[in-house]
């Protein structure tokens, strides 16, 4: 009794239910990046075309964006996307044609290509920090169930979300989204590395309407992981239950037995 309710504590639930949530959107990120992050869709939505037409021409670097259709578009945001997951990889060798076919030249410049290195570094340590929380969220389960406690059902996860959600949001109101905006790229790229791109000097920050397109992904990510995360708990829950139901159907087919 003492070892079951030393699991079913607050800490124990928040540490599980957070770990899956990191768990939940490592795999909606998967999924995303599969499908380039909906871009081709988005791109329509986002008007990114008439984006392009207006800056293309502003560039001061890079000529002749605004002659680069759709397609072309989804090509090249496919290819950034293929680069970042492969470590940066082919990142200089990204090329943007006019619509007739014609080549126009390279993509990114060396600013951008070190920050896109960067992003790719940060992902390669983002799918540790995600295998660590599938780890510690299995490990819960099963110490869930050799102690015969429950997982925590969707009402008291809900309530822990709310509270560290409501937390974050505070702290968002009194430090200033701006600062917190500016403050967490300095900790997390190289000092001397460029991450803030104007329109004006950056075709890949043209490509994605920075940081509008984010901001859209970000949403369909957390969509999509919430969906996974309930879709997780359903199986963790069906499983947890068929494993205590199956001693009590021996249990009533031994007393069957023995009765005959």
């Amino acid at each position: 009794m003492n070892t079951l309710k030393s699991c079913s504590t607050p800490l124990n639930w928040l540490l599980y239910s957070l770990s899956g949530l990191i768990f939940a959107f490592f795999i909606g990120w998967l999924i995303l990046a599969k499908v380039n992050f909906g871009y081709a869709w988005l791109h329509d939505a986002m008007n990114i075309q008439q984006h392009a037409e207006k800056y293309g021409p502003q560039n001061r670097f890079r000529n002749g964006f605004q002659y680069t259709d759709k397609q072309e578009h989804i090509r090249l945001f496919s290819a950034i996307n293929t680069a970042v997951h492969h470590q940066g990889s082919g990142l200089k060798d990204i090329k943007y044609q006019h619509n007739n076919g014609q080549n126009l030249g390279v993509l990114l410049r060396h600013a951008e290509i070190l920050h896109l290195k960067d992003v790719a570094n940060l992902l390669d340590l983002l799918k540790y920090i995600a295998l660590g929380a599938a780890i510690i969220w299995f490990f819960y389960i099963v110490l869930f169930q050799q102690n015969r406690a429950r997982t925590p059902n969707f009402k008291q996860q809900s309530f822990i979300m709310l509270a560290v959600a409501a937390l974050c949001g505070l702290s968002i109101l009194l430090i200033g989204p701006t600062v917190i905006f500016y403050t967490f790229h300095e900790w997390i790229f190289p000092e001397n590395h460029k991450w803030f791109f104007y329109y004006q000097e950056s075709l890949m920050t043209i490509l994605m309407k920075a940081p509008d397109l984010f901001g859209a992904i970000a949403l369909l990510l957390s969509f999509l992981s919430l969906l996974i995360f309930v879709s997780l708990n359903l199986c963790v829950y069906h499983f947890t239950n068929n494993k205590e139901k199956q001693p009590k159907r021996r249990k009533l087919k031994h007393k069957k037995a023995e009765h005959k």
